[in-house]
């Protein structure tokens, strides 16, 4: 069949692109599948090249997201979208090199595991499109308290890679259940611990264009936007929480941009989480700021992974260097500044923006000290795109992983909550203004993965890629009767 790779790439393509969206998960047990199947059998080098172009396709969709950018940085969204999905697509190179040269499931799924676990690894890592993401609403999602998502990950690729071998040899179709059926034994037994206490948290969701959120010229219609929805708010509440970077403005610097934040935390005698650019002497941060309820500002979390080339420029001196400098100054004037060091304001694990996709943050937050965690974000920037569902589906698998509940304030969503088991407890429509009030349990246990970290899982995708390198030895040679008597002749 000559076109049987190019057909497998493009529905390898579809399935993992739809697997985000909710209610159609279960496709994330089948891509690995059709990777395999499409794979298999190609050797090393045309296993790397192909494995590519697979990868290649599915991230041009994944991140297509990128290109809603378009109307605020031009034609530089359009380099970033090819860029990003270039250097995303050569980790399935590498997966698929590993696929087309050896032969067996245990490779493939430990392979796989491992390729998904790098992705998200070192300054440009990245773990949207990955599959564990796919479990949210599952019954799945809560064996990643054990493992984390690189244990989920194993799971779904030795369902993919036994049924793909198990089409050339039917009876071993059965092996392809231990992946499910494992994961379905995890959740049911997942670490449950009592609650030390409760948590109401009212989630504010303004749902502002990004248009307007970068046009100071409206800060005054803006503001009364919000003060509207924060006097909707009733009492007693624990907390209320704003979403990041609330207005165009420094809140904690320009006048009366804090006022109508202040004034409900007054009123409802509780602290306000708010995001804003937060100016100091050593630069600008990415902050939430923590308002007390006597007025003022008490704490502040800084982001400490900021985005690549949406918040900083890697290696900005080179490109200057190399005469590139007003190109890229004018996708990001200025750096901003990462925070030292990841921690709980109080017992508030708080993230911002894309720090929810970092299953390494979310534990450091939950080790220091977390009972809950807490994303500030604005997706605004990507409209009504399929990416505000993955990233909220993030939050949900690192609530499964740490065994806290998981809190998000959006912009123009998603704005909800999440159990300690990856469960969604509540959401406000997306693209909506309103306020989401939501009680959560508080936990302070730790589970085994956050005990642990990665490293037994990645042990275990690492041993399943070494069995499947083991190969049994080819039988010897015998001598040739036919040779012999052919040589024993005068």
């Amino acid at each position: 069949m000559p076109f049987r790779r190019p057909v497998f790439c493009v529905l390898f393509a579809s399935a993992m692109w739809g697997a985000f969206w909710p209610g159609w998960g279960w496709l994330g047990w089948v891509a690995p599948a059709l990777f395999f199947l499409g794979l298999k059998g190609s050797g090393l080098k045309r296993g790397l090249l192909w494995g590519g172009l697979f990868g290649l396709l599915f991230f041009l969709v994944e991140l297509s997201p990128i290109l809603a950018l378009w109307p605020f940085v031009g034609g530089l969204s359009l380099v970033a979208w090819l860029l990003s999905s270039l250097y995303q697509a050569l980790f399935f190179a590498l997966l698929g090199g590993a696929v087309g040269w050896g032969r067996s499931p245990f490779l493939w799924a430990g392979a796989w595991a491992m390729v998904e676990a790098a992705r998200g690894v070192g300054p440009l890592g990245l773990s949207f499109g990955s599959l564990p993401a796919a479990l949210w609403g599952q019954p799945f999602l809560a064996a990643a308290a054990w493992g984390g998502a690189t244990l989920l990950s194993l799971g779904l690729a030795w369902t993919g890679a036994w049924l793909a071998k198990g089409l050339e040899r039917p009876r071993l179709l059965p092996l392809a259940l231990l992946g499910p059926a494992l994961l379905s034994f995890l959740a049911a037994f997942a670490p449950q611990a009592e609650p030390t206490g409760e948590l109401k948290v009212a989630l504010v969701q303004p749902n502002f264009p990004q248009e307007e959120k970068l046009n100071p010229a409206k800060i005054p219609e803006l503001l009364s936007r919000y003060g509207g929805l924060l006097s909707t708010i009733e009492g007693p509440v624990d907390l209320v929480v704003a979403p990041e970077n609330a207005l165009p403005a420094l809140l904690r610097t320009e006048e009366g941009c804090l006022a109508p934040f202040l004034e409900a935390a007054e009123r409802l005698s509780c602290p306000v989480l708010v995001g804003s650019g937060d100016l100091r002497e050593e630069g600008v941060y990415n902050s939430a700021l923590f308002l007390d309820p006597e007025g003022g500002v008490r704490d502040a979390y800084d982001m400490v992974r900021l985005v690549p080339f949406g918040e900083y420029i890697p290696g900005r001196g080179l490109w200057e260097a190399l005469g590139l400098g007003p190109l890229f100054s004018r996708l990001l004037p200025f750096d901003l500044e990462a925070g030292g060091k990841a921690r709980p304001l109080g017992n508030l694990g708080v993230m911002i923006c894309s720090e929810s996709q970092f299953a390494g943050l979310s534990r450091e937050l939950v080790k220091g000290g977390a009972e809950v965690l807490i994303a500030l974000t604005n997706d605004a920037w990507f409209r009504k795109t399929r990416l505000l569902w993955e990233h909220f589906s993030l939050g949900a698998l690192r609530a499964a992983e740490c065994g806290r509940s998981f809190l998000q304030a959006a912009q123009t969503g998603i704005t909800g909550a999440v159990g300690p088991q990856g469960k969604s407890l509540a959401r406000l429509p997306p693209w909506e203004a309103g306020v989401l009030t939501v009680k959560v349990p508080l936990f302070s246990h730790e589970t085994p993965w956050v005990k642990t970290g990665p490293w037994p899982s990645l042990g275990l995708a690492a041993l399943s890629f070494a069995l499947g390198l083991v190969k049994k030895a080819p039988p010897k040679a015998g001598p040739n009767p036919r040779r012999s008597v052919v040589a024993s002749r005068p």
